[in-house]
């Protein structure tokens, strides 16, 4: 039976006040015949509400470890390259002795983040992202080691 004789079948059923109807495979309760037919939606919603949700800490972990590690290289050159950069940058705007490090540039990324928290704090990422930098920080500390 399909689901469109199914829901046919449940429609007649319902319109005529009847518990009962009769199909190809003989006499079915409505109740039951109603039970298969959301059976299906049922499992699949469950499924999509008892799933997990990944913590903050494992996405960020995820995505320091993964994609971005593998594009840019380890974290450590990279916010090194930023804080050149930057200090470049100050120092062409102050008297010459500004000096950024590594773990700076991620410092100051999460204050970017917080800034961005504080403007839309149901922006889940910005929160992933505080924690991503907080664990360069840890990272750049491997480098040197």
């Amino acid at each position: 039976m399909s689901w469109t004789q199914i829901d046919t079948t449940i429609e007649e059923a319902v319109m005529d006040g009847k518990t009962e109807a009769q199909t190809e495979a003989g006499q079915v309760n409505i109740a039951e015949l109603l039970h298969e037919r959301i059976k299906p939606k049922v499992e699949v919603n469950r499924k999509k509400v008892l799933k997990p949700k990944e913590s903050i800490l494992t996405e960020a972990h995820t995505i320091i470890y993964g994609d971005r590690e593998k594009t840019y290289g380890h974290p450590a050159k990279n916010l090194k390259t930023i804080a050149a950069m930057w200090s470049a940058y100050m120092n062409n705007m102050d008297d010459g002795n500004f000096a950024v490090t590594a773990k700076d540039v991620a410092a100051m990324m999460m204050l970017v983040k917080v800034a961005r928290y504080a403007n839309d704090p149901s922006h889940r990422d910005n929160l992933v992202d505080i924690c991503g930098y907080a664990a360069l920080i840890e990272r750049c500390d491997e480098v040197a080691k």
